[in-house]
């Protein structure tokens, strides 16, 4: 599955580096989505990898999801959907909402991190974020 995104990744980046997007006439700027829902575990284990499963809405098939939005601040990590979308006229509504990637995620430390879930931006214009605690707990050996 990881390979899969890296040949993704390296095909969409090849690309758009074989053609030069302005003598095109195409624009492509980033785009955050805020994240609709996340699965999280009650608690981690020191060193394990977790999936973590995010869903989003994408509003058209000219946003294209580039990769997680992802801030680290002590224990804080700060998530959104980073997208890229080409300005087109004939961008469509999407028929297949909501949409899921998966994060990657292994906490390091005993102590607890904080997820800041991005939520988008309140009617003033100010980010929302639904912030959840999750405990690391240690290996036990039985």
């Amino acid at each position: 599955m990881f390979m899969k995104k890296i040949f993704l990744l390296l095909a969409i980046v090849l690309a758009f580096a074989g053609c030069d997007l302005e003598d095109e006439g195409i624009k492509i700027h980033s785009e955050l989505l805020p994240i609709e829902s996340v699965t999280l575990p009650t608690e981690f284990k020191k060193d394990s990898i977790y999936e973590l499963p995010f869903t989003y809405i994408n509003p058209s098939t000219c946003h294209v999801f580039e990769r997680f939005y992802y801030e680290k601040d002590s224990n804080k990590r700060t998530i959104a959907v980073l997208t890229t979308v080409i300005e087109q006229d004939n961008c469509k509504g999407v028929t297949v909402n909501p949409l899921e990637k998966f994060l990657s995620f292994k906490p390091t430390t005993e102590s607890s991190y904080v997820f800041k879930i991005w939520k988008g931006k309140d009617t003033n214009g100010n980010d929302v974020f639904e912030e959840i605690e999750i405990p690391v707990v240690p290996w036990k050996i039985i």
